[in-house]
């Protein structure tokens, strides 16, 4: 068995960077780590932006997904706009109050990836990226 494979596919050690790393921005903008995936998302998310497709990441509930975009609206970092077609359904977009907050989140990821990544080279990345995407192939093949 490979210890250091197994630490990397459980991501415990990963989390806990993420969370230590993450940590003052959530204190000082009263953010919760839900808070900080789902900005993260919707910065990338273009039209894919409802709470059901927040949902199809599989990492959040339905309820927590409804109260983390409550949380957002009422600092001001989201707005929603109710769907043309489905009144039950609203897109959400990240206003310019949370401009500050996504290039701080972005500047603690690029720092952890650079963390992680330190020593190793861009042949051994694209090849753990290769093995990674074939891991998930797996992985929602039996999910």
């Amino acid at each position: 068995m490979n210890y250091s494979l197994d630490t990397l596919l459980y991501g415990m050690q990963f989390r806990r960077l993420l969370e230590k790393e993450m940590q003052p921005l959530e204190t000082q903008y009263g953010l919760q780590k839900i808070d900080i995936q789902i900005l993260l998302y919707l910065k990338h998310a273009g039209g894919q932006n409802t709470s059901k497709d927040i949902m199809q990441l599989n990492m959040f509930t339905r309820g927590h997904i409804s109260q983390s975009l409550g949380r957002l609206q009422k600092n001001g970092y989201i707005g929603m706009v109710q769907d043309q077609d489905d009144r039950r359904c609203t897109h959400n977009y990240l206003t310019e109050d949370a401009a500050p907050v996504i290039r701080k989140i972005e500047r603690i990821s690029r720092k952890i990836r650079e963390i992680v990544l330190e020593g190793v080279t861009e042949e051994e990345q694209r090849a753990l990226g290769s093995a990674a995407e074939k891991m998930n192939r797996n992985i929602n093949k039996v999910l």
